[in-house]
């Protein structure tokens, strides 16, 4: 983000202003007029923050939301002084250029002389980010929009989106469930078993992973969780093991956190090189 002050010269504003003093000295006593050409300088540099601001701002695919670019405007806003987010709309109807809704950002501009510039913007934004051709102009990224008089600076919403966890007492548990597990025990009854012990969730919008268990010749697997957050434990004729593997190994599209993960051979569960 490109500060403001002695580290940003601004030659435009500065001709503006030796002509504006030129102006007044010319017989315009107590002159307190701003020439259009320093607010123009103003507004350009207004819409540059805006528009670095909506640059930054990174979507994770079509699932995201408008209401996930508000919250991750407001932590990048915290970084800037000049910036604030003062609304967002998500669009109730998909739109062929797969915008998914807009934020709505005032800036105000300190000036030494004149008062603050304010101006207001919005910028568009789609499962992947902001949605600008081309995005490298300011202008295609941050469009004008007359500032509300109530414009106020707002909290960004609440995400009430589910967090799976593996609940903090599972492992206890699983291991106690799998070490009575009778010699005919099916999946279907260490999953429903385990299900009943295990302890809820405690965190607010927290929801337990769905565990899973495989038996294959008298051997059992379970799972639960994914990646970093994956609870492995497995029985065979040597007991009951917690089975730790690289997390890595334990995402989609990899091993990942299955049953039948926690039966493979340790070599098959080496960090990988």
């Amino acid at each position: 983000m490109r500060s403001l002050g002695a580290s940003r010269p601004d030659r435009r504003r500065a001709t503006a202003f030796v002509l504006a003093l030129a102006a007044c000295a010319a017989g315009l006593s107590g002159c307190v007029f701003i020439p259009p050409v320093l607010d123009a300088g103003a507004h350009e540099d207004a819409r540059s923050e805006v528009a670095d601001v909506a640059r930054s701002l990174y979507g994770a695919g079509t699932a995201t939301t408008i209401e996930d670019y508000a919250r991750d405007a407001d932590e990048a806003l915290a970084r800037n002084a000049y910036v604030h987010l003062i609304g967002y709309e998500a669009y109730a109807n998909s739109r062929d250029d797969g915008a998914i809704g807009r934020l709505q950002f005032r800036a105000i501009m300190p000036r030494s002389v004149y008062d603050d510039y304010v101006a207001c913007f919005w910028s568009e934004f789609d499962g992947m980010g902001v949605a600008a051709s081309p995005i490298s102009v300011d202008a295609a990224v941050a469009h004008d929009f007359p500032c509300p008089p109530d414009a106020q600076n707002i909290e960004p919403p609440v995400d009430t989106s589910p967090v799976f966890v593996v609940p903090e007492g599972t492992e206890a548990v699983v291991i106690d469930v799998l070490s009575a597990a009778p010699a005919d025990v099916t999946a279907n009854d260490i999953v429903a078993e385990v299900t009943e012990r295990m302890p809820q969730p405690t965190g607010p919008y927290q929801v337990a992973y769905v565990p899973a268990a495989i038996v294959v010749d008298g051997d059992i697997g379970f799972a639960i969780g994914q990646g970093g957050d994956c609870l492995l434990v497995k029985r065979t004729d040597a007991g009951v093991e917690v089975v730790h593997a690289p997390s890595i190994l334990l995402e989609p599209g990899e091993l990942g956190c299955r049953p039948d993960t926690a039966l493979r051979p340790p070599e098959d569960l080496q960090a990988p090189h």
